[in-house]
């Protein structure tokens, strides 16, 4: 199969049947960082210069990266903006979190909580119902016992079991925010980065704009509210979204 980014055309291997969607390796750096609404060069350092962990296809020279990488790596970013982390905290905070959860996509499970400043863990101890809330950064090792509220539930979905189903990255998204303009999910249009609740790619939208169309053409073509189309190209920085 091939994978093109822009005028590269690079090779990926084929879904075997065992493997599920998520866990395949699907999105290359370039396109992550994109869908993300993250600096390219951040998410790069964090896959080949220092991986800050193992990606779906590490062992390949041009790395591609599977959902579950893509939706840790959002995770990463949104925790590092919104706890106020260094690069190094960030790192250390999934290592510790590795070693208390026992799982190698730790930040993706409903237990993981975000507040400003804060991200605690909140688990059952062993042959107790009671659930205690671990503080994983600030202090580390520290348990809570308080009522908390997940800032980042409102950029995920997530099935029964917890486990997240679908992003809803939003570069400009700040506490409180509710707007959803685009979404992730590996079902949709092969993971594309779409305009919620349709099948348009937003990148779709982003050429037609780059090319001199107006965004009122664009809204009525595709059927869409004007502001939800100057969000899309707000995500993905394009410069001409009004």
């Amino acid at each position: 199969m091939r994978h093109v980014v822009g005028d590269k055309s690079l090779i990926r291997k084929s879904r075997a049947l065992h493997e599920g969607i998520r866990d395949y390796p699907a999105y290359s750096v370039h396109d992550a960082a994109l869908i993300l609404g993250m600096p390219r060069r951040t998410l790069q350092r964090w896959v080949y210069d220092k991986p800050i962990f193992t990606v779906a296809a590490s062992e390949q020279a041009q790395k591609f990266l599977s959902f579950k990488d893509l939706a840790q790596f959002y995770f990463l970013q949104f925790v590092r903006k919104h706890a106020h982390l260094t690069d190094w905290q960030a790192r250390k905070l999934l290592e510790y979190t590795k070693e208390v959860t026992g799982s190698e996509y730790p930040l993706l499970h409903e237990s993981i909580r975000v507040l400003p400043r804060h991200v605690f863990w909140e688990h059952k101890s062993r042959g107790s119902d009671e659930s205690r809330i671990l503080e994983l950064v600030r202090p580390k090792g520290q348990y809570v016992f308080q009522e908390i509220v997940n800032i980042f539930a409102s950029r995920v979905d997530r099935n029964t079991r917890g486990w997240m189903l679908r992003l809803y990255p939003w570069r400009l998204w700040r506490s409180g925010d509710q707007r959803r303009p685009v979404s992730v999910d590996p079902y949709v249009m092969s993971g594309k980065l779409v305009i919620t609740g349709t099948r348009i790619p937003a990148q779709a939208v982003a050429t037609r704009r780059r090319q001199g169309e107006t965004v009122r053409d664009i809204a009525r073509d595709y059927g869409l509210s004007q502001q939800i189309v100057m969000q899309s190209l707000r995500h993905l920085a394009i410069r001409k979204a009004a």
